[in-house]
């Protein structure tokens, strides 16, 4: 727990310090108001975080993990101020409904077939060959682990079938003992691969509690598990590397001629931070072929994507209308669901970033750090404190956030409150049929799809691997800090489909680029990367009912399905000019090295 705060009183706070919350508290701070910026994680980001893998783990867990307590009543009274509950933890369930997630044998002749849509990832078994075996796990089933394993599937039919108490610690224990009597070698990483695993399993097995029909099956697989050992080698040595990596929740990428490349140049913030301009945008046009989109006038000469006939003439149609409007458009949606001016208005963005610094249209942030105001992590809010103030001139009466009670029981105010929707009682949201859901995966593979390339963009367009949307995918090499020097990093992302798993909405377009086969019978591409460890899950852009929240909480969207960051600037834009208008939105700072502001470093 932080210690108590010296001052209590703020021009504002804001709560959670995702990319719209820290753009908007570093304007605020800007233009000389007292900023108090609090986060109850221990990490920069909240739904933008970018995460090392032990951190990714937690995060994984704590979504999956049971909902904690709220501080009291979701609604009680505080020096006869309205007190509302905050609960982070029922806000991460809310929107991250649904995570899978696997992990892949290091060995590349190892069986990796596990991924298909059509079993159930939490419970494969990968295939085992003794002679190929890590040093860290011993080689054979011998019959004292039958009869281990035989009590265990006894102990835990028992355990499930009790309803009097929660025995998952006892369960959690017998795992955690089986996996460590099959290690050779006792090291930090295993111990906590091992952890982890059990945790899953654990997880899994309640997932069937009360299921008595099933319950035989969710055993068997559990109890299989116990012996499938290359899991805590592949999770041991990733968490070995753990720093290495950075992995974004709801990675984007900025236009060279987008307003938030604009901001930080004429804000002088752009001086503090690295880039790294896209390398190359592919497009998925089917038959298992990715074309180059071309990106300059040398590329459209010597591009075999388009035809010489489409270069020439006027109208467009079949593959460059594909090419324009979901390679260079990003349209989401199907062609015939976009009107021209929308597509106009997307294109000219485009092209207005070609050439700035280097070829391609966009960049991807290297460094990122925020400045002004006070920051404070792992700091929880428990109450939201509300007072109702009725009007004199027409005793008409309205709500009005007045402050906030801290884990400290420390009481802050504030005259406004910026908040994520993370921070805010349940009551405030619109029906879940309004808000937006976005279908994810984090793959880390053994090496780069595209050589040569630290980043690329690859657009599968609507309609080319069973997709109802484009679909989004990000490949970041060990050149732009994302991972270790053998390993690259593929984020997808799509607007989700009326199916339950994320992962079918983006199984088809990842088999197309990693090494995986859906049918066993087909074997598998030895050019493609090997996957390593996957993570798919759902989640939501939340939307907040304005009609009966305080006029003076400025909520901030989740982040949405979009490719780049320009919804999320213009909407710290505009909320700053409704608290502040007339004010400059991040004006250009004192400069103590008098360099220009065109300073902008792209490696």
């Amino acid at each position: 727990m932080t210690p108590p705060l010296e001052v209590t009183e703020y021009d504002v706070i804001v709560l959670g310090t995702g990319f719209t919350e820290s753009l908007l508290a570093g304007a605020l701070a800007r233009i000389g108001k007292s900023v108090l910026h609090l986060d109850a994680n221990s990490h920069y980001g909240g739904g933008w975080s970018a995460l090392n893998f032990r951190d990714l783990l937690d995060w994984m867990q704590n979504v999956q993990g049971p909902v904690a307590d709220t501080f009291g009543n979701n609604q009680e009274s505080i020096e006869g101020k309205q007190a509302l509950a905050t609960n982070l933890s029922q806000a991460l369930k809310q929107t991250y409904p649904t995570i899978e997630y696997e992990v892949f044998p290091l060995n590349q002749e190892q069986d990796r077939n596990s991924l298909d849509t059509n079993q159930d990832s939490s419970n494969v078994v990968t295939s085992q060959n003794p002679a190929e075996k890590s040093s860290i796990i011993t080689t054979s089933l011998e019959v004292d682990d039958q009869n281990a394993l035989s009590d265990f599937n006894a102990l835990a039919k028992y355990l499930l079938s009790s309803d009097e108490y929660d025995h998952s610690e006892a369960i959690a224990k017998l795992i955690n003992e089986q996996f460590k009597s099959k290690l050779l070698i006792r090291t930090p990483e295993n111990e906590d691969a091992i952890a982890i695993e059990s945790a899953r399993l654990v997880h899994l097995l309640q997932s069937y509690k009360g299921k008595n029909h099933m319950m035989e099956e969710a055993i068997r697989h559990v109890s299989t598990s116990l012996f499938n050992l290359e899991r805590i080698e592949t999770l041991a040595a990733l968490l070995g590397e753990s720093k290495r990596y950075n992995l974004e929740l709801a990675p984007k990428l900025m236009p060279c001629r987008g307003e938030l490349v604009e901001l930080l140049i004429s804000s002088g913030v752009g001086k503090y931070l690295d880039f790294k301009a896209v390398d190359q945008t592919f497009i998925y046009l089917g038959v298992n072929k990715f074309e180059k989109v071309p990106c300059s006038k040398e590329d459209v000469f010597t591009s075999k994507t388009v035809s010489l006939v489409d270069k020439q003439k006027f109208q467009i149609e079949g593959k460059l209308q594909t090419v324009v409007l979901y390679a260079i458009a990003l349209i989401n949606l199907p062609g015939e669901d976009v009107y021209t001016m929308q597509g106009l208005e997307k294109t000219q963005k485009y092209l207005q970033s070609l050439g700035r610094y280097g070829n391609n249209a966009f960049l991807v942030a290297l460094v990122c750090a925020v400045y002004g105001g006070i920051y404070m992590l792992s700091h929880s809010v428990n109450h939201l404190l509300i007072e109702e103030i009725t009007k004199k001139e027409d005793n008409e009466s309205f709500k009005k956030f007045i402050g906030l009670v801290d884990a400290n029981e420390q009481q802050l105010s504030s005259t406004y409150l910026v908040s994520s929707i993370d921070y805010l009682p349940s009551y405030y949201l619109e029906n879940q049929e309004s808000w937006e859901k976005t279908s994810r995966a984090i793959i880390i593979i053994d090496q780069p799809i595209h050589e040569d390339c630290d980043a690329t963009i690859t657009i599968y367009p609507p309609g080319t691997v069973n997709n109802p949307y484009s679909i989004n995918v990000i490949q970041l090499t060990h050149g732009t800090q994302a991972c270790p020097e053998d390993r690259s990093v593929l984020y997808m992302f799509t607007k989700a489909s009326e199916k339950e798993s994320p992962k079918e909405d983006l199984y088809e377009a990842l088999e197309k680029l990693v090494n995986i086969s859906r049918n066993p019978q087909t074997g598998s591409s030895s050019t493609k990367p090997n996957p390593i460890f996957a993570l798919f899950y759902h989640s939501f852009a939340r939307s907040i009912n304005q009609s009966i929240i305080p006029e003076n909480i400025i909520t901030v969207n989740d982040p949405d399905s979009n490719l780049t960051f320009e919804s999320a600037t213009k909407q710290a834009r505009l909320l700053f000019e409704k608290m502040y208008p007339g004010e400059e939105f991040l004006p250009p700072g004192p400069d103590p090295d008098d360099e220009g502001v065109e300073d902008f470093e792209i490696n």
